[in-house]
């Protein structure tokens, strides 16, 4: 055999090859980062009373989804509600809340004006 007929695979010196990659630019990392933040699964370790459970799988019952998007949505729920009516009446609200009375909090909720 020839040395003509033996592939070529590498052309440059053992440096290239050995040299690590180029660092993405730091705006292209945060951008995924917060891009991705939504979607990225994480482990979530819930402590919650057999009652809160109960409502959980009830509600999964009902509406079909997964019992993570019930636990998103509840979160976001819960934020927003918290910036939108501040401390003091958030803490009326949850207050209204865990009172377990779902007609005495419609009437709470048909004082607020939307």
């Amino acid at each position: 055999m020839s040395k003509d007929k033996i592939p070529r695979l590498f052309d440059g010196s053992v440096n290239e090859l050995t040299k690590p990659s180029r660092p993405k630019k730091l705006e292209e990392k945060v951008k995924l980062k917060s891009k991705d933040l939504k979607k990225e699964k994480k482990q979530k370790t819930l402590y919650i009373s057999l009652d809160m459970n109960r409502k959980l799988i009830e509600l999964y019952g009902e509406e079909g989804r997964r019992q993570s998007a019930i636990v998103e949505d509840a979160v976001n729920l819960y934020y927003y509600l918290k910036l939108a009516l501040g401390e003091k009446k958030f803490n009326e609200l949850m207050s209204a809340v865990k009172r377990e009375d779902p007609e005495f909090l419609r009437e709470y909720m048909g004082r607020f004006k939307l």
